[in-house]
This record gives C-alpha cells, sequence and structure tokens, in this order.
C-alpha cells in the first residue's frame, strides 16, 4: 500500500504526453471523411456551405486562369474549429489543380459546426 502510495505521489505531477501530429491522412481517405462530413450536414448548413464555397471558388478561380487544357479535379481541405485550413490534398497534377488547391486552402470561408471538418471542391468543365 505505501508503495503504491509513494508511485502515486511521484506521477501526480508527470506530465501526459500527448500527440503532436494528425494522423496521416491520403487523398482517398481525406476525401472519404469529406463526403461524410458534408452528407451529415443539415439542409439549412449545406445551403449556407455551398454558398460560402461559391465565392471562394470563383475567386480562386480567377487567380488561377490557364491555357492548359482543363481536366476535372478534386480539392479537399481539413478546417479546424475557426475555419482555418490545416491541411490540403488534390487528386491531379494540373498547373491549374496545384493553383487552385494553394488558393482554396489560404482562403478561409466557412466555420464549422464541428472540428476538425473535411470538405472538397469538385472541379469539372463542360463544353
Amino acid at each position: 500500500m505505501i508503495t503504491l502510495l509513494m508511485l502515486l505521489a511521484a506521477t501526480a505531477g508527470a506530465p501526459v504526453a500527448l500527440p503532436t501530429t494528425a494522423p496521416t491522412l491520403d487523398y482517398p481517405a481525406a476525401k472519404a471523411l469529406a463526403d461524410a462530413d458534408e452528407a451529415a450536414m443539415s439542409k439549412v448548413a449545406s445551403t449556407m456551405l455551398r454558398n460560402s464555397q461559391s465565392g471562394v471558388l470563383d475567386r480562386a478561380a480567377n487567380a488561377c486562369r490557364s491555357d492548359e487544357k482543363p481536366a476535372p479535379f478534386i480539392v479537399v481541405l481539413e478546417l479546424d474549429a475557426s475555419g482555418k485550413v490545416t491541411r490540403h490534398w488534390r487528386n491531379a497534377e494540373t498547373n491549374l489543380a496545384k493553383c487552385m488547391e494553394d488558393k482554396l486552402s489560404r482562403a478561409p470561408f466557412y466555420i464549422p459546426a464541428k472540428a476538425p471538418f473535411y470538405i472538397s471542391f469538385e472541379v469539372s468543365f463542360t463544353q
């Protein structure tokens, strides 16, 4: 009993080591989380999200004009509780996709109800 009390006393003030990095996610895992988070939103929250997405997407598209042949791509963002992008992924290596990922990952546009929150921007082109 005395040994147990001494052990408890010795460890009572010891700091607890917490993980300092987020789990590693690849693009498919991040996209799956985005799909799940977006599907779980209420209709009102989803509408608000889509409205905020369109503005930031338009600004990014205007900043990333390119002469290369357009190809569809997806950018996934991880948002923290304040809406700041903490990580991002894309599924294409085109200059447009890279530029859009850069612009979208820097633009605050939505404060989620939970964190982390994953969201995707699916960009396609029609003629």
